[in-house]
C-alpha cells in the first residue's frame, strides 16, 4: 500500500479549510453560536444541535486501499499551547444524529458528506470556544487535502479551525414576564399620573355645606376627590375603583328620594346632576354663592354653598 498515492480532500460545506501548516494563519470557519439560558419555572433549557455538513473526496486509491476508517477529533489549546481535546463535559459531538464515541468522528472510505453538530453542555464556559479538527487516525491516508502525512499528524496541526459560541441568555420566560411587568408598570404609572386626571377629574373647590330642612346640616370637603353623591342608600366603593378611578364621597340620607351628583367643574365651580324628582337654581354653581335644591315630590329645600 505504500507504493499508492491515497488522497483525500475535505470540503465543509460552504466553508473553506486551509492546507497551510501553521493553524495560527488558519481562516476560522464560525460554526453557529447556542444561546443558553437558566431554568426559569416551566421554561427549561432544552439543548440546541449547531450542525453543519460536510463533504468527502476519496481518490480511486484511498476508496480501494484505505487501513481503516479516518477518525478526527475536536481538540483546543491550553493556556501553553498545547493541543488538548475536548472532552465531553464540555461538549458532545453527533455525526448525522448519532452520539460519537469519546467525541471521535470517524469517516469510512468513500464516504461523501455527513452532517457533524455540537451539543454544548451546561459546564462549558460562556464565551467564543476555538477549536481545532485534527486526525487521531489516519486510517493509512498519505496526503489530506495538500498535506502530506508529517504535516498533517503533526502536533501543532489541523484540518480545520472552526469558532463556536456560547451565548448566556435571559430565559425567554423570564425576560417576557420581565417586559410585560415593565410594560404594565409604565401603564399604571401612566393611569396614574396623567390619564386618570383626564378620565376622572377631582374638585378644585374646597368644600361643600349642606343644610335644610332643619335639622339637616352637612359639611364636605371636596379638594382631590372626584363626586360627591347624595343618596338614601349606604353605598361601598371598592378599593380598586377607589385606587384607579379617585375618591367618591357620598352624603347618606334618607331625605335625597334620588341619587344627586356633583361633579368637578373647575377652580371655582362644580357641575350639578339633578334628577327630575329635583328642581335647582343652577346646574352649575359657583363659589361663594348659595343654591336651593328643591325635592318636586316632597317639597323639601335644601341650600348650598360651594367655598
Amino acid at each position: 500500500m505504500s507504493t499508492n498515492r491515497l488522497a483525500f480532500l475535505i470540503m465543509p460545506l460552504l466553508l473553506l479549510c486551509s492546507c497551510s501548516k501553521c493553524p495560527d494563519h488558519m481562516p476560522v470557519t464560525r460554526w453557529g453560536k447556542e444561546n443558553f439560558y437558566k431554568d426559569f419555572l416551566w421554561k427549561k433549557y432544552t439543548p440546541d444541535t449547531l450542525y453543519r455538513e460536510m463533504k468527502f473526496e476519496f481518490n480511486d486509491d484511498a476508496r480501494n486501499y484505505m487501513e481503516s476508517s479516518l477518525q478526527l477529533g475536536v481538540f483546543k489549546k491550553s493556556g501553553n499551547g498545547n493541543m488538548l481535546p475536548v472532552m465531553e463535559n464540555e461538549m458532545s459531538v453527533f455525526v448525522d444524529g448519532n452520539k460519537c464515541v469519546d467525541n471521535i468522528i470517524c469517516v469510512a472510505p468513500g464516504t461523501e458528506r455527513i452532517r457533524v453538530g455540537f451539543v454544548f453542555n451546561p459546564a462549558a464556559e460562556n464565551k467564543v470556544h476555538h477549536w481545532f479538527l485534527k486526525t487521531i487516525d489516519d486510517g493509512g491516508l498519505d496526503r489530506i487535502n495538500d498535506m502530506d502525512a508529517d504535516t498533517f499528524n503533526s502536533p501543532e496541526s489541523s484540518l480545520l479551525d472552526v469558532e463556536v459560541e456560547k451565548k448566556l441568555i435571559m430565559n425567554p420566560l423570564r425576560r417576557g414576564l420581565l417586559i410585560m411587568m415593565t410594560l404594565l408598570l409604565v401603564l399604571l404609572v401612566l393611569w396614574l399620573m396623567v390619564l386618570k386626571l383626564i378620565f376622572f377629574p377631582t374638585f378644585k373647590v374646597g368644600r361643600i355645606i349642606l343644610s335644610d330642612p332643619v335639622p339637616y346640616m352637612c359639611q364636605k370637603s371636596l379638594r382631590g376627590s372626584r363626586k360627591l353623591i347624595l343618596t338614601k342608600d349606604r353605598p361601598s366603593q371598592g378599593l380598586l375603583n377607589r385606587f384607579f378611578t379617585g375618591k367618591i364621597i357620598y352624603d347618606v340620607n334618607q331625605m335625597w328620594t334620588t341619587d344627586i351628583v356633583i361633579e368637578p367643574r373647575d377652580r371655582n365651580s362644580v357641575r350639578v346632576r339633578i334628577p327630575k324628582e329635583y328642581m335647582a337654581d343652577a346646574r352649575v354653581m359657583k363659589t361663594h354663592n348659595e343654591y336651593t335644591i328643591s325635592n318636586i315630590a316632597t317639597g323639601t329645600k335644601t341650600k348650598l354653598k360651594i367655598s
